[in-house]
């Protein structure tokens, strides 16, 4: 592959990451009539976040493929995180249902987690790479299931 088709592969993974967040932006009424948890950080910081786990997430994607290291079953792997991570917008913000949702960040945290396992023995550097959006992961548990108790 050439540095083009890696670059475009880098900036596919983001977009195919952003999905769900282009397509339901923001909770709108709903959103903000919730009680929120403390630390929920502002809309504007949730977007720069999650703006550099996607970068990380497609260099993680970009290096595996660059070493020749992407085989079917990371590939596989990557591809459940990602439903994951779709599903997330999908069930709190389009269908308002915070109780799934925090069920899908634990579906997360923990394909992000097999992820990294499965990486670490062929590219430390691309597991490496996955380890903010695994800790970001658990900070989205508490703020999930914190949504789901104050606003029973």
């Amino acid at each position: 592959m050439s540095t083009l088709h890696h670059t475009l592969l880098f900036f596919s993974v983001i977009v195919l990451y952003s999905l769900a967040s282009l397509a339901f932006p923001g909770g709108g009424a709903w959103y903000e009539s919730l009680t929120k948890p403390e630390g929920t950080p502002p809309d504007h910081v949730l977007k720069i976040v999650w703006f550099i786990l996607h970068v990380l997430i497609a260099a993680s994607v970009v290096i595996a493929v660059r070493r020749k290291q992407m085989n079917r079953e990371l590939l596989l792997l990557y591809g459940i995180n990602w439903f994951f991570h779709q599903l997330f917008t999908l069930l709190f913000y389009r269908l308002q249902l915070p109780f799934l949702a925090a069920v899908d960040t634990i579906l997360i945290l923990y394909s992000t987690w097999v992820l990294i396992r499965a990486i670490r023995p062929l590219d430390k550097i691309a597991s490496s790479l996955l380890i903010p959006y695994l800790q970001w992961s658990v900070f989205a548990i508490y703020l999930a299931v914190s949504f789901c108790v104050l606003n029973l």
